[in-house]
């Protein structure tokens, strides 16, 4: 393992999945996830779930080629984690009203919280949609893949009136799941 990578490299590594980028990241950057959990009412087990997620969201950015890092990699890992870290506070109505940090990382933190926020309302969809029936997934899915209601009837063997209604009741239905979901209330605010 070398011992530095440079910014675009960190992210050409995480784009390939590339093991030795990813054991330096966890190497070097771990720590000082770990410091600031335990610094704001988590423990070890807090951290690592924490780096994870916000690894995950870093990953589906490059991945969807939107991540611009305008900053240092370590910077903004750490803005990542910070506020998915104060989602999970949030949460759990516990820790300190003002969080302690362990870096610098305020030209960054209004841009990452989009970030975060718009994964955990992708998170929440995700957990609603797939508590569909099978058939309101596989409606719903071809709508969303561009479909028309006439190619949806085709498809799924319905009149094209059916298949309008069919969608409307299943769309109705998803969308009645996540208003009703507490997370989704924090998420609006």
């Amino acid at each position: 393992m070398t011992d530095n990578y440079t910014d675009p490299e960190i992210v050409q590594g995480i784009k390939s999945r590339d093991r030795a980028v990813l054991g330096f990241i966890y190497e070097r950057y771990f720590p000082i996830i770990l410091d600031f959990t335990k610094k704001n009412s988590g423990n070890e087990d807090d951290a690592r779930d924490l780096f994870q997620e916000g690894l995950v969201i870093i990953y589906e950015k490059v991945t969807n080629e939107s991540l611009e890092l305008r900053s240092a990699f370590r910077t903004y890992l750490y803005a990542v984690c910070r506020n998915k870290w104060l989602m999970i506070l949030r949460r759990r109505r516990t820790g300190p009203q003002m969080i302690v940090d362990t870096e610098h990382v305020v030209e960054r933190i209004a841009e990452v919280q989009e970030d975060c926020q718009k994964q955990e309302q992708f998170e929440v969809y995700r957990k609603h949609f797939k508590q569909l029936s099978e058939d309101c997934q596989k409606v719903l899915g071809l709508f969303f893949q561009g479909h028309s209601l006439r190619e949806i009837a085709e498809i799924m063997d319905f009149s094209e009136k059916y298949a309008k209604k069919r969608k409307f009741t299943c769309q109705k239905n998803l969308i009645q799941a996540i208003e009703a979901d507490t997370l989704y209330d924090e998420l609006k605010h």
